[in-house]
């Protein structure tokens, strides 16, 4: 099959096997596709995002980006997207099977190629990528290095706030309770409903939910792990979300109760009444703006 055409009918798989439901006939489809081009990246990729056998997941990626090195068939611009693509799904594939070495090596990698491509398209990619970076960090320890990253970074997202959050407790337990305080309320300033999830006081929203929503959800879902650190910090945080929840009138009847008793046990209920003196009226920013300046969670 000469060159033109061979690319033409690997296109024209590709779109077939990417705008199908069916996961079997997508497969199906890029199998065709290797039959033409034996370790085509696309088609690799798709059989790859459609298993649920780990190690052969593993071994079509890890056989993509081998095969891309020495691949004509795309531009050098699309090979280096196929390798962002390659090394994120390596990277997530190796965390959610608790190799954190490994994942960590992938998603330096993939960093290092969205800082070549310096395009907006890849924002997205950066923001997922540190996120997994910072997640990866944690399960490792590495509080120092969490905050030296999280002092360099110019963006400010959930993973961001969270991972420098609970650094700067682990680093210094009970010495900058202000400090973990302000970064509390700077986190919860981002998404006044990831604690509510992380915490099981909000239930799972379903696939028609708001974007926003279903974002909120699945970051409490990669973070919520992190409240094990420490029994002090998880009960720290849970008193300030609470506070919080309770003050913002997110909860009522028996619910408002039985988390005002919850609260009694972590110790906020004296912070609680002080700040529903002063707090009567206002909108969540407006709330969280209050317990900051009062230094809410500083004691």
């Amino acid at each position: 099959m000469a060159r033109d055409n061979r690319l033409s009918r690997i296109e024209q798989l590709l779109n077939m096997a990417m705008n199908t439901s069916s996961t079997s006939r997508a497969v199906s489809i890029a199998r065709q596709i290797l039959e033409i081009s034996p370790d085509n990246a696309d088609a690799l990729i798709i059989i790859a995002d459609r298993t649920e056998n780990q190690q052969e997941r593993i071994s079509l990626l890890k056989r993509a980006i081998n095969a891309l090195d020495n691949d004509r068939d795309y531009s050098c611009e699309d090979r280096e997207m196929l390798f962002l693509a390659l090394n994120e799904r390596l990277a997530y594939t190796y965390f959610a099977d608790n190799k954190f070495d490994e994942a960590l090596s992938y998603c330096e990698a993939s960093l290092k190629i969205i800082a070549v491509l310096e395009d907006d398209d890849v924002l997205d990619d950066e923001v997922d990528m540190k996120s997994l970076y910072y997640r990866i960090l944690i399960e490792r320890k590495e509080w120092q290095k969490i905050l030296a990253e999280t002092m360099k970074d110019g963006n400010h997202y959930l993973a961001w706030a969270y991972s420098r959050l609970v650094a700067a407790w682990m680093t210094a337990p009970g010495r900058s309770m202000a400090v973990c305080a302000n970064m509390f309320w700077d986190a919860l300033m981002l998404d006044t409903d990831v604690p509510f999830y992380m915490l099981g006081y909000l239930e799972e929203p379903d696939d028609n939910a708001d974007p926003q929503e279903l974002d909120s959800f699945d970051f409490a879902l990669m973070y919520y792990d992190v409240l094990s650190v420490s029994e002090d910090f998880s009960n720290w945080f849970t008193r300030g979300a609470i506070l919080f929840g309770l003050l913002s009138n997110r909860f009522d009847g028996r619910e408002r109760e039985y988390l005002l008793d919850v609260l009694d046990t972590l110790g906020g209920y004296e912070e609680y009444e002080r700040m529903s003196s002063i707090i009567v009226e206002g909108d969540d920013m407006a709330v969280i703006e209050l317990l900051a300046a009062h230094k809410c969670l500083s004691e």
